[in-house]
């Protein structure tokens, strides 16, 4: 079946998959083997939901499987093991799921909901925070997992309540940092943030609060423990975050400048 697959990588979309192969890809979703999880299933996945090489049926059976397996939270045992590549690798699945029912909805009612009630829960209670790793590939979990919540957070099912949420889980993403982040995880944690915005059901003002809020919490936290490496690399990522969002999002500037000016004005980098 493997070599199998391998033959539609060069073949032009869009794709067609026979319900064994579609089978197959799910049961290799958290394959330790890079070659297999990153280039294989995800690769021919992603192309059978964006070129439509998955029939209706198919997409409505790839869903109901993968939401009845649940392997968001497979082996969430405080410990880094390979289960994590099975959970990340499962979030970009839900991710694909929410942005491909956004635009052509296929999902039920229950399985939409149930993919951004997990989307707001995954990232908080992630332990496995390693991007790359040796020989087996990106794990990526905060990545990831910010890949699936900036997707819920642009679906039009969403509510307000839960864009707030949404915008919860940055902070508390950031919160709980205690290493620098070696592989943009800032960027894709900003993703969250923008869809937020984009969202016609955020509560207006939210973004701004959302900004200030976490701003007054990061730099109180860095100004207790000015000695603490902890709290200068969550106090940085912030400021790599706005930075993102400044560039990404021009009707943010107003609200970010001074926020990233006063960073640069701590750290004496500017008067």
């Amino acid at each position: 079946m493997e070599n199998e697959l391998k033959k539609l990588l060069s073949m032009p979309d869009p794709l067609h998959f026979t319900d064994h192969q579609c089978e197959w890809l799910l049961d290799h979703i958290g394959d330790p083997n890079a070659e297999i999880r990153d280039n294989l299933v995800y690769s021919l996945l992603a192309r059978g939901f964006s070129t439509e090489g998955f029939t209706t049926a198919q997409r409505k059976a790839i869903a109901t499987r993968t939401t009845q397996r649940a392997q968001l939270f497979t082996g969430l045992n405080g410990s880094d093991n390979d289960n994590v590549f099975t959970r990340t690798f499962t979030a970009l699945l839900g991710a694909i799921l929410l942005e491909t029912d956004s635009s052509k909805p296929f999902l039920t009612d229950n399985q939409t909901q149930t993919w951004i009630d997990w989307a707001l829960k995954y990232l908080q209670i992630e332990t496995d925070w390693r991007g790359y790793v040796p020989v087996k590939g990106w794990a990526h979990g905060i990545a990831h997992g910010s890949d699936l919540l900036a997707a819920a957070a642009a679906h039009p099912k969403i509510t307000t309540a839960q864009l707030q949420q949404a915008l919860d889980v940055v902070a508390n993403v950031l919160a709980q940092q205690k290493k620098p982040f070696l592989d943009d995880e800032e960027e894709r944690l900003a993703m969250i943030v923008l869809r937020v915005s984009q969202n016609p059901n955020h509560a207006t003002g939210s973004i701004s609060r959302f900004f200030n809020e976490t701003d007054i919490i990061r730099w109180t936290d860095y100004t207790e423990h000015p000695h603490n490496n902890e709290a200068y690399y969550r106090v940085s990522s912030w400021k790599r975050l706005m930075m993102t969002l400044y560039f990404m999002a021009p009707s943010m500037q107003p609200t970010l400048l001074p926020l990233v000016t006063k960073y640069f004005q701590k750290m004496g980098y500017l008067d």
